[in-house]
């Protein structure tokens, strides 16, 4: 296991890189938003077919690339990624309970408008605005530790009191794309290593004894979403049901028969929310700064837990992944946890000393599990 981070443009750097030389791509490039006013997130390198096809080119026949994309501007990704040449396989939601809302009040708006100040009627210092969650200010991205409770002035403000212009951001689409296979999938598979999924090694775990996880889903919660499912749902069992047509084959229909002669009835056996039928990643408090001394100044860490069911699906054994928009290196500690090799790209100066931080106490535990310490 080994990981290579270079410092600089990927679109100076892929070049460098050999053909067909990784067996995969998971990466978190810019939505091209202006977040928080970083230049890195405004400068088009997202929709960049050049630079998606520069992908294409390092990755193996069959390999497959994950995006994650914003809901306003993934369809462009998108489109460069399939008008590099890659095949558009799949499009995962991961769900979140964590965005916060960007909205203008649209009373406030008309007050100010007519020169008038909303009238305080009180204050609220928890930082909450509804949904058990911190919030932005509406007029600037920074943090706010109270809140003015107010009132709108006017009557043309009063009657639009409560209207806004934005929704709780909760989903963030990821493009799932492959290059073009060489002949078939098996010849390819046994050629390259590449053109799969792995499928059984990123099922949904059960509880139930000698009886597979649910087939990996094209959602993925956390444990905030999988919460609000759950009260949403209620407790249900799985039932018993007899094999229909190719269930017994478990393509996907998920009714986990073992071969074509079972004709017996089964089911998961289990019994909870319908949070159960999907992955769900969980995120802790110290996984953004574990191996620092200080703190990940990155403003769009994504847990490691995501990051590792992702690397896994789509990256063969002793595989190498590669993200070209490192950011502070969570697609790199979790393939290094997951036991694959990484290179890694990274134009922005301040996150390099973070990136190297993470691997370097990612590697040191994937090496105390292997028992090498």
């Amino acid at each position: 296991m080994t990981y290579t981070i270079h410092a600089g443009s990927n679109l100076d750097v892929l070049p460098t890189l050999p053909d067909n030389s990784v067996d995969s791509i998971v990466t978190d490039p810019p939505y091209e938003l202006g977040f928080m006013g970083k230049k890195w997130d405004n400068s088009g390198i997202a929709y960049s077919v050049e630079l998606w096809t520069e992908c294409l080119r390092v990755l193996k026949p069959g390999g497959h690339l994950l995006s994650f994309g914003g809901t306003r501007t993934w369809h462009r990704v998108a489109v460069a990624i399939e008008d590099a040449g890659f095949d558009v396989r799949d499009s995962i939601a991961w769900m979140y309970g964590s965005g916060f809302p960007k909205s203008l009040d649209v009373s406030k708006a008309i007050d100010k408008s007519a020169g008038a100040e909303p009238e305080v009627i009180g204050k609220r210092s928890d930082g909450n605005r509804g949904g058990g969650i911190k919030a932005f200010d509406d007029d600037a991205y920074e943090w706010k530790k109270e809140f003015d409770i107010t009132a709108p002035s006017t009557p043309e403000a009063q009657k639009w009191q409560g209207w806004g212009t934005g929704l709780k951001p909760t989903v963030e689409p990821i493009v799932m794309a492959r290059k073009p296979l060489i002949g078939t999938v098996a010849a390819n598979v046994l050629e390259h290593g590449t053109g799969a999924l792995n499928i059984d090694g990123s099922r949904i775990g059960t509880d139930a004894k000698a009886v597979q996880g649910r087939w990996p889903a094209n959602v993925i919660l956390d444990e905030y979403s999988a919460g609000e499912l759950d009260d949403q749902s209620g407790v249900s069992k799985s039932g018993m049901r007899p094999p229909t047509g190719n269930a017994i084959l478990d393509t996907g229909a998920g009714w986990n028969q073992n071969s074509m002669t079972d004709k017996t009835t089964r089911g998961f056996q289990d019994t909870g929310g319908a949070s159960r039928f999907f992955y769900v990643a969980k995120a802790s408090k110290r996984d953004r700064n574990e191996g620092l001394e200080g703190s990940n100044l990155h403003p769009t860490v994504k847990p490691t837990t995501l990051m590792r069911y992702l690397v896994k699906l789509v990256t063969p054994p002793n595989g190498t992944v590669l993200d070209p928009f490192t950011g502070s290196g969570s697609t790199g500690k979790a393939a290094i946890l997951e036991g694959f090799d990484f290179i890694g790209i990274e134009l922005t100066e301040e996150y390099l000393p973070i990136i190297e931080a993470r691997l370097a106490h990612a590697e040191k535990l994937s090496n105390e599990d292997k028992g090498l310490f």
